[in-house]
């Protein structure tokens, strides 16, 4: 399959979403375990649904559906890992929310640091966005100590905000500035 690379990574990059790939999409946000992570395991996607819901992300304003692509070699193809999300866009006050999902045989291995580093680059440079937050539930601690190693401040909590299998969960609201992610950035050159 031929992505188009939208915004290119060192091992990752962005692209657009493929009809092809609707499958994948399927099988990630019906799967329990990933979506315990975003509090919406009672939701359930069928084909239909989930093509809706990327054509919705494709034709509004205010909402970005990325792919994140493992780049390939000789020996093995491009291959989609998970999904960026970028949405509640406001340009007119220069914010948005991120939402990140990887299937999970490649969580925990910096997948997720070099794909939240190419939408934050997309949000902060290429839409020149000032203040980008996004959620977590406090169960979720590889999550925010990922987000807190880029600069992500904890600003928020709602209290019990998810009831999950007999236990109550808060959520974590965090953000982090244009100039706080581009501070980051140069120190690390």
């Amino acid at each position: 399959m031929t992505y188009v690379n939208k915004l290119d990574g060192d091992r990752i990059f962005l692209s657009l979403t493929q009809k092809e790939d609707f499958y994948l999409y399927n099988e990630w946000l019906n799967d329990s375990e990933i979506n315990l992570t975003f509090g919406r395991s009672h939701i359930v996607f069928n084909e239909e649904k989930q093509a809706k819901y990327i054509e919705d992300y494709n034709n509004s304003d205010d909402k970005f559906f990325f792919i994140i692509v493992k780049k390939g070699n000789d020996s093995e193809n491009d291959q989609a890992i998970g999904i960026g999300l970028l949405y509640d866009l406001d340009f007119v006050h220069g914010k948005s929310t991120l939402g990140l999902l990887l299937d999970k045989s490649f969580q925990s291995k910096g997948y997720g640091k070099e794909s939240t580093n190419l939408l934050l680059e997309f949000a902060f440079n290429i839409l020149n966005l000032n203040n980008v937050m996004l959620y977590a539930i406090d169960f979720n601690e590889k999550a925010i100590a990922m987000y807190e190693s880029f600069g992500f401040k904890t600003i928020g909590r709602r209290r019990e905000a998810y009831p999950i299998n007999n236990k109550v969960y808060d959520e974590i609201y965090m953000d982090i500035l244009k100039k706080e992610f581009n501070e980051r950035n140069n120190s690390l050159i």
